[in-house]
């Protein structure tokens, strides 16, 4: 069994990742998210962002 410490670490590391991962794919992908106003939103590889849905 895996120590906290040991599980942090990778939790760590597995955000990292994922955050180099999302910054790769908005270079070259549209991508759909919601952010934690609770707005959806399109971000395009070009950096224009646009609200689909504004938060209520």
């Amino acid at each position: 069994m895996k120590t906290r410490e040991e599980l942090l670490a990778k939790q760590h590391q597995l955000n990292v990742l994922f955050s180099a991962f999302i910054e790769e794919k908005k270079k070259h992908e549209v991508l759909t998210f919601q952010r934690d106003n609770g707005e959806i939103i399109k971000h395009y590889p070009n950096g224009k962002i646009e609200v689909v849905v504004y938060a209520k």
